[in-house]
């Protein structure tokens, strides 16, 4: 059964239950209301029969007159007492007949008025038409209403099953329209949120797919062109040899990479927190690339800052740094020089080479967006250093920014700030070790 129907049914039944709950109140209060009605003409009517002289001769029981639906009766009180209730007004049965009946005191007489119930009922008869009349036409509207209601709730829920349908099938609908209430607005909002985020992480996720296929093959593709040329004679196997390590260590970087990436991507990194003096990490750094500097004819220069601590996972964040600085000296030129520079809660990575344009920081940390956009115009790595950078900055509680500056490009990773205790208690770690 569809939404649609459903609320039709609802909103009908609701309707139709309040309907015929104030169609039987509304029955019971003119049914009080006409008998009511009815006492009232039947006592004017005696009020008037009693000034009358309508006395019984003497020695008589009494005095009637009828017609086919009122019956007068003159009584004796004593007679009187011993026919009728107590009650001035109310019903009485005489032989198997209903009747309405007032009494009204004549001097020593008693009036007696008697109307039949069925008369009542008949001259009642047009107010119950009138009444089913206006229940039928409440019921009608009420149906009207609740289809209309209906419609307009679930033309939105509609319209957001089936966009939902078309993008499971692979497709890009339309946007929403922002219409009805605020809920159904809401509902329309998130759709085309949702709608624009998994139309971008299909695009990423196609650019992906096509960024490592298409790196995966190069390296392999010299490879297997080297070895062919190899297994020929045609190149030395000095140089044959070379190359092939060459890009055998880059596929192997690649692949460590996308490795990494997985594990981030599926939260399988665990993140053991500490209160860490960046400053140490900064001089760990160095030390590492210290060799790989002295070839390319880099320096690497140190910035330490007092108090310089954060709350992180020492060997994630030795590795996101090193990334840092596996990039920056490739990108840095002969002479020129790699800076690691620490505050409290931050690192950074500065150098002095091309940097990049201020419309491609929004993009720096994007997988492989660098390495299209300079590669073979400048060195570049896998692609996947600075994406790696990001996710574990971000899963230590953290995250990383890019700053383009006036000669180079400043690379930041901000980590949360550690506690008086945590901080004192790491102090003396460092100053124990």
């Amino acid at each position: 059964m569809s939404l649609q129907t459903r609320l039709r049914l609802a909103i009908g039944a609701a309707v139709l239950a309040a309907v015929s709950i104030s169609l039987l109140v509304g029955a019971y209060l003119v049914r009080r209301s006409l008998e009511h009605a009815a006492f009232s003409g039947l006592e004017r009517q005696v009020a008037l029969l009693a000034h009358e002289d309508l006395h019984p001769a003497a020695g008589q029981l009494g005095r009637f007159l009828a017609t086919q639906d009122e019956r007068l009766s003159v009584l004796p009180q004593k007679q009187a007492r011993l026919l009728l209730p107590e009650s001035p007004t109310g019903r009485i049965t005489i032989n198997d007949r209903e009747y309405f009946y007032a009494t009204g005191t004549s001097g020593p007489d008693v009036v007696v008025l008697l109307r039949t119930a069925s008369s009542v009922r008949a001259e009642s008869r047009p107010f119950w038409l009138a009444l089913v009349s206006a229940g039928a036409i409440g019921c009608l509207l009420a149906a009207a209403v609740a289809a209309m209601l209906a419609r307009n709730i679930a033309r939105p829920v509609l319209r957001v099953a089936g966009a939902s349908r078309r993008l499971a099938d692979g497709d890009e609908p339309e946007p929403l329209p922002l219409a009805g209430p605020s809920e159904l607005r809401g509902l329309a909002e998130s759709f085309n949120t949702m709608a624009g985020q998994l139309a971008r992480a299909r695009a990423a996720e196609r650019s992906f797919l096509l960024s490592v296929s298409h790196e995966l093959k190069t390296p392999l593709t010299a490879i297997r062109g080297y070895a062919e040329a190899l297994d020929e004679g045609v190149l030395r196997p000095e140089h044959a040899v070379k190359v092939i390590r060459v890009e055998a260590a880059r596929l192997e970087r690649l692949i460590a990479d996308l490795m990494n990436l997985a594990r981030l991507d599926q939260q399988r990194f665990v993140i053991h927190p500490h209160t860490v003096d960046l400053a140490e990490i900064a001089r760990e750094t160095a030390a590492r690339h210290a060799t790989r500097a002295r070839e390319l004819g880099v320096r690497i220069e140190l910035d330490p800052g007092t108090d310089a601590f954060a709350t992180a996972d020492p060997d994630r964040l030795l590795q996101a740094v090193s990334n840092l600085v596996e990039n920056a000296l490739r990108c840095t030129p002969q002479a020129g020089a790699v800076t690691l520079a620490t505050r409290p809660g931050e690192i950074s990575v500065k150098d002095t080479g091309p940097g990049i344009s201020p419309e491609e920081i929004p993009h720096a940390f994007d997988r492989f967006f660098l390495y299209r956009r300079y590669n073979g115009h400048r060195p570049v790595g896998t692609g996947l250093g600075l994406a790696i950078v990001r996710e574990l900055a971000q899963a230590m509680g953290g995250d990383a920014h890019v700053t383009a500056r006036a000669t180079g490009t400043e690379f930041t990773i901000r980590l949360p700030l550690p506690s008086s205790v945590e901080k004192l208690d790491g102090l003396h770690a460092f100053t124990r070790s």
